[in-house]
């Protein structure tokens, strides 16, 4: 015993000694204040699932511009898969991305998984007070704690071709349109009118998918209370009016994203599209041949007031493997002037007050698509003030689901009622949530 006692010793201090010699003396990493900037040399990795290549790409390399040691690792993902890929991954104890991306249609429910960092608590101790108000709803989950920060604003009025509205309605300027259509009623008697001149070849709107959803946002009431669904208050109103639009001949009806929808911005036969900030590139910009070289768009605050569509937040995973350079990061793409110019030359606009009050003219977006108007400008001046928004629920996904398959029956057939719609849509809501009572 003593002889192997002996050795063993004798073999720790060898190992020890060998360590000691062999491998070079590693200065100690200083931990840095998360209200402090990163120096300049950082070195880290971020990975991220995403969607929008156009976006990660505008944002990381912007980031890499300042600091060039930083390598992000992104995982392309169907944002219509997101949170199956978080719930397996969170299941299996398989690997999560250092920063999560999450849409809104299922942001309700990726929300309320257990794996996000609550950014307004230490280290990060985020005041929610610096994005614009609307969207704070849209940024926590149901214990109030800011899962994620939205990459950028999504204000949606409506744009319209200038050509036609001069046309068909008198005018092409902006304040007179919304002065002439104040609410949905007059909007509707403004279509009438447009589809007889036209002798049945022009109407106002595209689809009535389009202005169904714009119309839902506007009614700020979340889509469920407690464990009750109420069709008749909930969707009432907006089910009410697309079957007016549809009667009357104001909407076309195309089914939106498809390509005959698409092919549609170039023609000229619509008169209005509902237009998010992020729409003017990704829609009207990538779809209308013809209107780079005339100028022919506008945009204009929608009747009783504009909504918020679509959009992305970005939060910090629990498993990040740096949380400090993730922080530094989600500061610098949502919340800087830094960032903020480089989102601007998408035609897009950063979250945060601030950088618009240090540099006013970020706030600027001139597309060929719109002529002398700054989109820009009037999104931020125009459009945001009157905005609506909504609380989300987990369930909005399965609901919007139903919705938009509620529509399209009324799109196809004209001889399908509202009522004939609630009964199957109550059906529907039961069935997918039977957690819930349907009225």
């Amino acid at each position: 015993m003593a002889i192997c006692l002996a050795l063993s010793l004798a073999g720790c201090g060898q190992g020890s000694e060998m360590v000691k010699t062999e491998t070079p003396e590693i200065e100690e990493k200083r931990e840095i204040p998360f209200d402090e900037p990163l120096p300049h040399d950082y070195k880290g990795t971020l990975t991220m699932y995403s969607w929008d290549t156009a976006y990660y790409q505008t944002v990381t390399e912007a980031f890499q511009e300042k600091y060039p040691n930083v390598e992000f690792v992104s995982v392309p993902v169907e944002h219509k898969d997101l949170f199956m890929k978080y719930q397996t991954a969170l299941l299996s104890g398989g690997e999560l991305p250092d920063i999560g991306w999450a849409i809104i249609d299922s942001r309700g429910k990726v929300f309320e998984l257990d794996m996000w960092e609550p950014l307004e608590q230490e280290p990060y101790n985020f005041d929610i007070s610096q994005v614009y108000e609307y969207l704070h709803p849209r940024m926590v989950n149901y214990r109030g704690n800011v899962c994620g920060i939205e990459q950028s604003l999504s204000p949606a009025g409506l744009a319209y071709r200038r050509d036609l509205a001069k046309k068909y309605l008198g005018t092409d300027d902006a304040e007179e349109l919304e002065k002439m259509m104040p609410d949905w009623d007059s909007f509707i008697e403004k279509g009438r009118e447009v589809y007889e001149k036209s002798a049945g070849k022009v109407h106002m709107m595209f689809s009535l998918g389009d202005i169904r959803q714009f119309i839902q946002e506007q009614q700020e009431m979340s889509w469920t209370d407690g464990t009750e669904i109420d069709v008749e208050k909930i969707f009432g109103r907006s089910f009410r009016l697309i079957e007016r639009f549809r009667e009357a001949n104001v909407s076309d009806s195309l089914i939106p994203w498809t390509p005959t929808w698409n092919d549609a911005f170039s023609q000229d036969e619509h008169i209005f599209a509902t237009c998010a900030a992020w729409a003017v590139k990704f829609t009207i910009e990538s779809h209308d041949t013809k209107g780079q070289e005339t100028g022919r768009w506008g945009i204009m605050s929608a009747p009783e007031g504009n909504v918020s569509m679509g959009g992305t937040a970005m939060g910090i995973t629990k498993t990040c493997k740096d949380k400090r350079l993730a922080w530094e990061f989600l500061k610098f793409a949502t919340l800087s002037a830094e960032g903020a110019k480089a989102i601007n030359s998408m035609g897009l606009m950063t979250t945060a007050r601030r950088p618009y009050e240090e540099e006013p003219e970020l706030k600027s977006y001139k597309s060929a698509w719109f002529g002398e108007q700054d989109v820009g400008i009037y999104y931020m001046d125009k459009i945001i003030p009157n905005i609506k928004t909504r609380a989300m629920t987990a369930e909005d996904s399965t609901i919007h689901s139903c919705l938009s398959l509620a529509t399209n029956v009324m799109n196809e057939d004209r001889s399908v009622t509202c009522e004939d719609v609630f009964l199957e849509l109550r059906k529907q809501l039961a069935e997918e949530l039977p957690d819930f009572t349907v009225k």
